[in-house]
């Protein structure tokens, strides 16, 4: 069995190997100190920002089903709800009119 994990000498990493190191790696080139989570989340983020759909975030975050990566995600995408209040607004004003 092949392993997707190991260093250069084909050894599995432990298991909480990334979460541990990623902390040291920021440390060592001066990023923001944020845990591994956090970097998924502003991916996720950042994806929702720029549009992406939230069933493609899903994927990419590689979650089970829609309603996770829509109740964690969804909140966040304020560009969408500025659309849904113009769209509002502009139907509202046609029928003034």
């Amino acid at each position: 069995m092949d392993y997707v994990c190991v260093d250069e000498i084909g050894k599995l990493f432990r298991p909480n190997f990334v979460s541990d190191h990623f902390g040291w790696l920021l440390k060592k080139y001066g990023l923001k100190k944020l845990t591994f989570k956090e970097l998924r989340h502003s991916c996720a983020s950042m994806l929702v920002a720029e549009g992406i759909p939230m069933k493609s975030i899903q994927e990419w975050l590689g979650h089970s089903n829609f309603s996770t990566t829509a109740d964690i995600y969804s909140h966040i995408d304020y560009h969408a709800k500025q659309q849904s209040a113009a769209a509002i607004g502009n139907a509202l004003q046609s029928k003034k009119d």
